[in-house]
């Protein structure tokens, strides 16, 4: 409610007259001056209580509106694009060339000035004979039944007043509405009223209304549209059709009474217009609780939530749902679609699969309790507990979807009963995720490496009101193996920065992948084991990474010495106010982090190993197109520090490309991705997170898919090879599809190729019969020449028959082996 406060002018004047008033006293003829000082004051005083000096400027600002501000994304074409609007209520400003025909011809206004006030044209802003009119009225009835407000005394109190009954408040409005005459003219004032009347359901104008009710353009409403949302500017809940349609039929007709007792339409003309408008009624079919704010544009809700809630640390939310702002984003559509459809698909098959049963019990604390709440209730006046559906229709709900419903699909396909079929089909399809399984959830977020631009963010399985965490941010995890990379480059920088001919780190490095057993502090036992079970002996990094062998990880992690890796892990993540546990634990990825800060550190990779400043907003401009706030100056300002030498990030992605090509993550092939890619999968104990995080050229996205409730799983098996790379390999393919595929460059590495014995990872000697190429660092290439296979013969390449000629004997390759699961 709108509270004016008491002016420095209102003060002054009370002080003056009370000054006044003792000089008065203190006269020769003090009577008489006295009664006319008091009537003056009486006079001056009433003028005081209904101007304010505001008003001279307030006034003539009353043809501005708030209007909603408008969110940007990019389109396939490079151009900007409406995504969302912000506002509190709906609004369509409506201009002269959207009312045709004028005060003679115009549907709308005619409706309006006959209902609301019929001698607007020819007043001043008060009408006398109507306030007498409706004075007698009301006297006679004994209350309020008749009200004496002109439009222009409405357009007053919707501008500046509340809309409290008081006799203060009336004789305010009356004095704004004889300055709104002085000021503006009569098609200003019927503009600005048609503009501002609430007319129901978050509509605020003409415009947002027609919209609303009709999904017309106020141009195109018939004189039954017209009459409709002229019946609703007293009590817009009372009289909506969607809410009381009956009640609706009746006001309208009365607006058409008064058509045609003005002589606007002849009866004839106003019945056959009544009737028409009639089947508007018959074929309504809409929520009462429908609302105008359903409708706002809305593309990304995920994003668009995230944006405004960050842009109101800079702009105050007032301006940014009034001002009519044009806020322009990083968003790109064709990647944000892509994501989004990438992961409803992705979660929609998880939560089938899955197959964890939601809280079904919802009707025990009514069984064991319910007598004793209603005599707490009424004892201390609790609000009663109810449910939005009755607990036979959830019981029967329930007992359809788990029992009776494919029962009733497999009779019916024998007896072939059409209608039934469609019925059941129709079930089928409009039930999105079962009501008794719980919903699996994710998070898929894009960055561009080159810029920090974040192109796509989508935060869960569905933005609605009981699901708008925003999960790319906001779900702290385990990344389980999806870490090992950022341990991996780590370890290498540290070598590259001390190289050390004994101890260096490359791709070519042994390590032995063997069982672990480690004694804790607390005389607990710790053994990181692989996800298989298996293990491969000494094996080279890169094969290591492959495979994700949890034993190597640990080994590196040892062999490089926490404190030597961790303040370049630190660095790496970019991670603030959270400490690194400094334990072996941390190469497995027991340190939770966001999808949004491991896509930021996989950025640095893609990058060439400089630090990334995510972005998702680049500059605001007001409605005249004066810029506001531009970020991108502050995003340019700052230094993009090294994190990684391009030696490191160049070898780091080409171990990840093989995981991609031949390890965990080929399943992120699986939608016909073809361009340079690398990543890694990850899973945590017990599936209960599974992750994919990659990248191309042109694009870094990560993945994760899981429970809200962490300690739930999401099946065995379930690992972020499985569930999480093919979400990732879809929307990467289909979100860069007009994109030329670039490869990868890391500028000026000091990059040196060498061939390596496959088995020792050492240069070959002249028995080494196994070779291939691997790229180094410069400061890091083996210098040790391999004599591991001295006096061996080369091995017979004809393959080992079986029983059965003619049939190689070989290892079926196991799809998930080596994603790991965290030990703790």
């Amino acid at each position: 409610m709108k509270h004016e406060p008491v002016d420095f002018f209102t003060r002054y004047f009370v002080v003056l007259f009370r000054d006044r008033i003792q000089s008065r006293l203190d006269s020769s003829d003090p009577v008489r001056k006295l009664i006319y000082l008091v009537l003056g004051l009486i006079f001056l005083n009433g003028f005081l209580f209904v101007f304010s000096i505001k008003d001279i400027w307030q006034v003539p600002k009353a043809d501005r509106y708030e209007k909603p501000s408008l969110l940007f994304g990019i389109n396939t074409e490079g151009k900007y694009e409406p995504i969302a609007e912000f506002y509190r209520f709906s609004r369509v400003v409506i201009t002269d060339e959207d009312l045709p025909g004028g005060w003679d011809d115009n549907k709308v206004i005619r409706c309006f000035v006959s209902t609301e006030d019929n001698n607007f044209r020819s007043h001043k802003g008060l009408d006398l004979r109507g306030i007498f009119r409706a004075t007698m009225v009301n006297l006679l009835a004994g209350r309020v039944k008749e009200g004496a407000s002109t439009i222009t005394q409405q357009v007053a109190r919707l501008k500046f007043l509340n809309t409290e009954r008081s006799f203060l408040r009336k004789a305010r409005e009356a004095w704004l509405a004889l300055l709104l005459e002085l000021v503006f003219d009569k098609k200003t004032l019927i503009g600005i009223y048609l503009n501002e009347i609430p007319l129901g359901h978050g509509t605020i104008g003409v415009g947002a209304a027609a919209k609303f009710y009709f999904r017309k353009d106020i141009k195109d409403l018939s004189w039954g549209e017209a009459a409709l949302l002229a019946s609703l500017t007293t009590r817009p809940k009372e009289f909506s059709p969607l809410v009381n349609p009956n009640t609706s039929a009746s006001k309208v007709r009365v607006v058409f009474k008064k058509l045609v007792e003005n002589g606007i339409l002849d009866v004839e003309t106003a019945e056959r217009e009544f009737e028409a408008f009639s089947e508007y009624y018959i074929t309504l079919n809409r929520s009462p609780n429908d609302s105008a704010f359903s409708d706002r544009l809305n593309k990304f809700p995920y994003f668009t939530e995230y944006v405004r809630k960050n842009l109101a640390r800079y702009i105050p939310s007032q301006q940014i749902y009034e001002g009519g702002l044009k806020i322009y984003t990083t968003l790109n559509i064709q990647h944000q679609s892509q994501a989004e459809k990438a992961l409803a698909a992705g979660l929609k098959q998880q939560t089938q699969l899955s197959n964890q049963r939601a809280f079904t019990k919802i009707d025990s604390f009514e069984d064991s309790y319910g007598s004793t709440y209603k005599l707490l209730a009424e004892l201390h006046d609790l609000p009663e507990f109810k449910f939005k559906i009755s607990r036979s229709y959830r019981t029967f709900n329930r007992a359809w979807q788990e029992e009776f419903r494919d029962d009733l699909a497999v009779l019916n396909l024998i007896s072939g009963t059409e209608g039934l079929g469609e019925a059941i089909d129709w079930n089928y399809r409009t039930q999105a995720t079962e009501d008794h399984l719980l919903p699996v959830e994710g998070a898929l977020i894009s960055i561009r490496p080159d810029t920090g631009y974040i192109t796509a963010m989508v935060g869960g399985s569905g933005f609605r009101s009981d699901n708008q965490q925003i999960r790319a941010f906001q779900a702290y995890r385990q990344p389980g193996s999806a870490f090992k990379p950022l341990v991996y480059a780590s370890a290498m920088e540290y070598y590259h920065e001390h190289p050390d001919d004994k101890k260096n780190v490359t791709a070519a490095s042994l390590f032995d992948d063997s069982p672990l057993q480690y004694v804790l502090e607390d005389g607990d036992e710790w053994n990181p084991s692989n996800y298989s079970g298996e293990y491969s002996g000494f094996i080279r990094l890169r094969q290591a990474l492959e495979l994700s062998r949890n034993s190597v990880a640990v080994r590196l992690l040892e062999h490089t010495g926490l404190n030597n890796l961790l303040p370049k892990l630190e660095k790496l993540l970019q991670v603030e106010n959270r400490n690194l546990p400094r334990d072996f634990s941390i190469a497995l990825g027991s340190f939770e982090v966001s999808p949004y800060e491991l896509a930021r550190s996989y950025a640095v990779f893609a990058s060439g190993g400089k630090q990334v400043f995510p972005l998702s907003v680049l500059y605001v401009e007001d409605e005249q197109g004066n810029l506001i706030k531009d970020f991108r100056k502050e995003f340019e300002s700052k230094e993009r520090k090294r994190l990684l030498s391009p030696e490191t990030s160049y070898v780091i992605t080409s171990m990840m490309e093989d995981v991609i090509k031949k390890g965990t993550g080929t399943g992120a092939r699986s939608y016909g991705l073809t361009r340079p890619a690398a990543g890694k999968t990850g899973t945590t104990n017990n599936f209960r997170d599974a992750w994919f995080a990659g990248y191309t050229p042109e694009l870094v996205a990560v993945v994760w898919v899981g429970y809200d409730t962490g300690t739930l799983s999401l099946g065995r098996g379930m690992s972020g090879a499985v569930v999480a790379a093919p979400i990732w390999g879809r929307f990467m393919a289909n979100a860069l599809s007009h994109e030329k595929s670039r490869s990868f460059d890391f500028g000026d590495a000091k990059i040196v190729r060498r061939t390596i014995c496959s088995i020792s990872g050492k240069l070959p000697g002249s028995h080494c019969y196994q070779t291939e190429e691997e790229v180094f660092d410069k400061d890091t290439v083996p210098k040790e020449v391999c004599e591991d296979h001295r006096g061996m013969s080369e091995p017979d390449p004809t393959p080992t028959h079986t029983t059965d000629p003619g049939t190689t004997k070989k290892k079926k390759p196991n799809l998930f082996e080596g994603d790991e699961d965290v030990i703790r």
